[in-house]
């Protein structure tokens, strides 16, 4: 192979990286500017509620992990909240939605399907902990109010505020379930970086 021929296919090789990797970048400062809406959120309307928040939570799922956006610990029992950051519109129900920007269309994984997982993970963990009688809820938001939303799936910022309002209130202890969470964190760096480009919910 000739030397100009080398040359320019690692000139191109380097360009697909580059733009790999500000996709990526992009995507993920994306979902992290609404889940900081969200957690503004949630401080908002749990203030004076004495809750507990956890954001950006790493739990452990057999050999993996499991990101979960928002957890929030209340007498209420755990809520765990799913937060999406997409424009565009949404329509569908099922596995698969159908998420249209502009005239591409792609396919988006139900989020409600993602959130149980996460439910799931939770209950699972609280069970182990000897906390296995405390309620569990799931909320999925979608932070962008331009979305058009053509399913009954998630809610808006707007209907999570009145959601959040009526959860019933119960006698759990959230600073007990707090810090049995925080115990169970992943933190370890390369095992997050190995959950977010594994995940197979990138639209």
């Amino acid at each position: 192979m000739e030397t100009k021929t080398i040359i320019i296919l690692i000139v191109i090789g380097i360009i697909a990286v580059f733009i790999a990797v500000q996709l990526v970048r992009s995507y993920f400062s994306k979902g992290k500017a609404a889940e900081r809406k969200t957690a503004k959120v949630l401080r908002k309307v749990s203030k004076g509620d004495k809750v507990r928040i956890m954001n950006n939570v790493y739990l452990p799922l057999y050999n993996k992990t499991c990101e979960i956006d928002h957890l929030v610990f209340g007498r209420f029992g755990i809520l765990v909240v799913e937060t999406k950051g997409i424009s565009g519109s949404i329509s569908g129900s099922g596995k698969n939605l159908v998420h249209k920007i502009g005239t591409k269309t792609h396919k988006l994984y139900n989020p409600e399907l993602q959130n149980k997982t996460h439910i799931d993970n939770v209950i699972h963990h609280l069970k182990k902990g000897g906390f296995g009688n405390t309620p569990v809820y799931g909320a999925v938001v979608f932070t962008d109010d331009s979305l058009q939303r053509d399913t009954k799936i998630g809610m808006s910022v707007n209907e999570f505020k009145k959601f959040y309002d009526k959860i019933p209130q119960h006698d759990c202890n959230q600073d007990a379930l707090f810090h049995h969470f925080q115990k169970l964190c992943v933190r370890n760096p390369l095992k997050k970086l190995l959950h977010k480009f594994s995940r197979k919910d990138w639209d």
